[in-house]
């Protein structure tokens, strides 16, 4: 049988590369959008994590599209009465604002709207070229990793809710977003005067950072309180938008393996309706063809499934060192794609397995 299968594969070069193909661009589908979205997350996870705050204070009733990037809603002079909490050093305001467009031309790109002089103090920022951010104005500054892949230099334009800011500075080390343009000039964009996303809070020794925030919460039970140091992990397991998004993924590049296998094998059962007749004139079972096909089926997804992963490899390599991309390749989501390539391979080849099966070896040797 192992012979006949191999002979069927290399009949048709040409459609078996093809059905190969089709079923490695599923896994790749998979595995480069889901390394995308989730390195992107543990890269910014880290970064949050990296700001030199404790943590972070926001309203329980914002909503944004992850943990971090909450709509400007929060009335800054909340930051007062957070000063008052003991044990808390320090209070910074942070607005935040998403656009469609990421770090390296692709993706997502987050900016922070930052009261400088407060968010350095805690954070330990330092400017290594040109000037610290002003209080207000269409000022920019990035930090030393995005001016570094951009090729940036001073006095470039950068275009923020379309709105050309100049990049005045660049800073170290990575913290929270790679640019940050001032607080008054994101609140007067986005028509949300004297509130921010959310209020970072230093405290005064980190041992007593849990004690800080059930002083908080008891004082302040309508906001949300967030460890950065938990941040990372947050970050990492994803959160509901991005893991819909992902699951949607997975069950397209299946669902185009699946149609790539049934369109291949019913060609080829059509095809080879008068070697079926011959098979079973020389007294081959219903078992014996079916088998055939599925075989065939599960050789060509196997292989498209190496093919995929091998690619998957290349294609990452390329985006690292060419973009300077995050691509983390989750080993969950590299079961689910190696699972789906050969169950794809399996239902699809089911129908036309039992319909060559089912032929009638008398019509199958009358046909040409």
């Amino acid at each position: 049988m192992n012979n006949l299968i191999a002979a069927n594969l290399k009949h048709h070069p040409g459609r078996t590369l093809t059905s190969i193909l089709g079923v490695a661009v599923g896994v790749v589908l998979v595995l480069l959008t889901v390394g995308l979205v989730r390195g992107m997350l543990r890269e910014r996870g880290k970064r949050d994590a990296n700001t030199g705050f404790e943590l972070m204070v926001s309203l329980r009733e914002q909503q944004g599209i992850s943990i971090t990037a909450l709509p400007v809603s929060l009335p800054v002079e909340r930051m007062e009465a957070l000063r008052e909490v003991p044990g808390v050093a320090a209070v910074a305001p942070v607005a935040q604002h998403l656009e469609m467009k990421g770090e390296s031309g692709l993706g997502l790109r987050q900016v922070d709207g930052v009261d400088f002089d407060r968010f350095r103090e805690a954070a330990g920022l330092r400017i290594v070229e040109g000037q610290p951010l002003p209080q207000r104005g269409d000022a920019l500054i990035v930090d030393v990793k995005y001016a570094a892949g951009h090729k940036t230099r001073l006095g470039d334009k950068v275009r923020i809710l379309d709105r050309d800011f100049t990049i005045i500075g660049v800073y170290e080390p990575e913290t929270g977003s790679r640019m940050m343009i001032p607080l008054a000039t994101m609140q007067e964009l986005l028509g949300a005067p004297d509130k921010c996303s959310m209020l970072m809070i230093k405290c005064r020794t980190a041992d007593e950072q849990e004690a800080v925030a059930q002083r908080i919460a008891d004082r302040f039970p309508d906001l949300r309180i967030l460890f950065t140091r938990d941040l990372p992990k947050l970050f990492a397991e994803g959160y509901s938008g991005f893991n819909v998004f992902l699951n949607v993924v997975a069950g397209l590049a299946g669902l185009i393996s699946l149609l790539v296998i049934l369109l291949t094998m019913y060609t080829s059962v059509t095809e080879r309706t008068r070697q079926i007749g011959i098979l079973k004139s020389l007294g081959a079972s219903k078992r014996f063809i079916a088998a055939v096909f599925v075989k065939e089926s599960l050789a060509i997804s196997a292989i498209g499934v190496v093919c995929g992963i091998g690619l998957t490899l290349l294609v990452r390599s390329l985006m690292i060192r060419g973009l300077g991309a995050r691509l983390d390749l989750d080993p969950d989501y590299i079961a689910i794609a190696i699972v789906g390539g050969l169950a794809s391979g399996l239902v699809g080849s089911l129908y036309p397995a039992l319909r060559a099966a089912s032929q009638d070896p008398v019509e199958a040797l009358e046909h040409y």
